[in-house]
């Protein structure tokens, strides 16, 4: 359940929604409620770098930019749902969790407690916008859910949701051409287990997955060719 003071926020803000909606409108709708866990704040080197955040992308907030100079308290306040917001983009844009946590301080479970919390929040705003009918905005969020649950770009969200394979390894396959479930079934075998942290094991487990027809023989054959073939990194995000 969600706080009834959440419940309102996202219902208002989905009625009055921002000049230009965006991923970053949504993500700092959820960052901007009670519910939202942990609560980052602007440590004073950010505050500098938050607030030009803040000014580009004004338009796409769903709610006033407090005046800095008439209620500081606010206004940091603001920058700290802000900086959620950016973390939260930055893990969907497939920035890693190194990245994430070197760039804005953020520790490795409370990066995991502010996905989870945003993953709740915005099947809340799911479920409100279907209530208020808002029939534009459901497959927007549909979308952005899934992207904060698997830390991807949009255009990765069906390689991804392949059992085995993970965000890392959904880029890698998209990057070497294989950019829909369509093109794996097409792919050649041997053409997927050269590629990085792919593998004959997985690359098997793939075309299994999407349809792709193989004998038998004809993996076993590339396996034994492949008996030196290492995988390059075990590391998975």
């Amino acid at each position: 359940y969600i706080d009834p003071v959440t419940g309102v926020i996202i219902r208002d803000a989905l009625r009055s929604r921002a000049p230009k909606l965006t991923e970053i409108s949504f993500l700092h709708m959820v960052a901007h409620t009670p519910d939202m866990f942990p609560r980052l704040r602007p440590s004073s080197r950010e505050i500098d770098q938050l607030a030009i955040f803040v000014d580009e992308h004004r338009e796409e907030f769903m709610f006033e930019v407090p005046d800095e100079w008439v209620d500081r308290i606010s206004y940091e306040e603001f920058l700290g749902e802000a900086k959620t917001a950016w973390v939260l983009y930055s893990w969907i844009e497939e920035k890693t969790e190194d990245e994430i946590i070197e760039r804005f301080g953020v520790e490795p479970g409370d990066l995991y407690r502010l996905i989870e919390t945003a993953k709740w929040l915005l099947y809340a705003t799911h479920e409100l916008a279907l209530l208020f009918n808002h029939k534009d905005i459901i497959p927007k969020v549909a979308e952005l859910s899934e992207r904060v649950s698997k830390g991807v770009r949009k255009e990765l969200i069906p390689i991804e949701s392949l059992e085995g394979v993970g965000r890392v390894r959904a880029r890698i396959l998209y990057n070497a051409g294989y950019k829909t479930i369509g093109d794996l079934r097409l792919a050649p075998i041997d053409k997927l287990m050269a590629l990085p942290m792919i593998g004959p094991k997985l690359a098997k487990k793939i075309k299994d997955q999407v349809g792709g027809y193989l004998k038998k023989e004809e993996y076993e054959k590339l396996k034994e060719n492949k008996e030196s073939w290492k995988q390059k990194a075990i590391t998975e995000y």
